[in-house]
This record gives C-alpha cells, structure tokens and sequence, in this order.
C-alpha cells in the first residue's frame, strides 16, 4: 500500500514563525535578566505550552516567573507582526495545492493550541486545505512523544507508516520517527544533528524541493 497522507507542522514549516517567536523570547528574557535564554529558547522549539513551562522551570526554577516571560514574549511578537499575523513560508500554497489535487489526505499536527493553528493560517490563506487538526492543547503528550502524530493518522484513518510527515524542528522528527512514519525534514532554525539523520525519511531544503517526494 503506498503512502496516502501527509501531516503537516506549522510553526517554522507553513508560517515563518520561529525566527520571530525566538526574537521575542530573547527580548522577554533578557528584559527580566535571564541567563542562557537564547539557548534554552532554541530547546522550546516545537514544543507545546505546557512542555516549554517545564524546560523554563527546569532551568530557571518554578518561581521565576514563567508567565510574565510569555506575556512580555507574546507583546514583543504582537509588536513585530501587527494585526497581519506570520508570513507564510515560501512555497507553501503550491505544495497544499499539489497533494490535494493528487488526492492525498492531508492534516495539521502542531504543538501550538488550536486556536492559534487555525488563527494563523487562515492569515495565509490555507485553512481551506484542512479539516483534521490535533494540536498542542488536545490533552495529548507533546513532541518528542508521537501522540499528536499518531492521533493525526487516527483522524485521517491512514496507518502510521503510510504517512509522511513534514517538520522542521528535531523534536518534530523525533516524534514522527516514534510513531512508525516518514519523516521529512525541512530546516529552519535548527539544522538536524547526527542523531536525527539516521531517523530521516527525506532531508529537503525547502517546501518546493520537497513537492517531488509526492
């Protein structure tokens, strides 16, 4: 049986977000005199909330004051995005358009909660291509641990290893590798280390080089 579905990540894959959310953390953190941030950001990266609050915590203690990091974090982006949200990631809308109309069955599989998956990409225009979401705030364990893919393959009601996934931050590979399926890596901030080539299905460089795998 060949392969029929495709899970997409979103944060550093379909929006151009990483760069700007990592900023944003950095300023928050520095502001409130953290040491080490912009290492222990670049560890948050594919993530969820609740996975990230853990890291901080582990390095910073449970009284540093993880929530005024997010809000200062969250104010930071709002200012360098404005009301027009992250910009889409090159080459995004044509591979959405292509495995559609080649009849694969697609869905979002995201660390970050459903209301800012669906918020922020139908800012871009590709809302339109998914039903299925299973995201960072469905009750299920965080990446590394596959059960938002696993859950992805459920909905679409395609066996594990007859799925693609497209990621680009080593926790997401980790978690797709973990659920029996085809990881496909597409760097953006965080260029896969020798532990993760192994797990690769497929190493692209970008969302057009990737189209040719479908």
């Amino acid at each position: 049986m060949g392969v029929k579905g495709i899970i997409f990540d979103m944060d550093g894959l379909m929006i151009d977000s990483e760069r700007i959310i990592n900023r944003a953390v950095v300023k928050a953190g520095r502001e409130m005199g953290l040491a080490d941030i912009e290492s222990v950001s670049l560890r948050t990266i594919g993530t969820s909330n609740v996975r990230t609050r853990e890291i901080y915590t582990s390095v910073y203690g449970e009284d540093f004051g993880f929530d005024r990091l997010m809000d200062l974090k969250h104010r930071y982006i709002d200012e360098m995005i404005g009301d027009g949200g992250f910009p889409p990631k090159e080459g995004i809308h044509d591979i959405l358009e292509y495995v559609t109309k080649k009849g694969y069955i697609i869905s979002v599989g995201s660390s970050t909660r459903e209301w800012a998956v669906k918020e922020f990409l139908g800012k871009i225009g590709v809302s339109k291509y998914f039903d299925i979401f299973v995201c960072g705030d469905m009750g299920l364990r965080s990446k590394p641990c596959p059960d938002i893919f696993l859950a992805c393959a459920e909905k679409m009601g395609i066996a594990p290893e007859d799925c693609f996934v497209l990621e680009d931050s080593p926790n997401g590979i980790r978690a797709a590798f973990a659920a029996g399926m085809k990881p496909v890596m597409i760097p953006d901030m965080i260029a896969p280390e020798e532990d993760i080539l192994p797990m690769l299905y497929a190493l692209k460089g970008s969302l057009k080089e990737a189209m040719e795998l479908f």
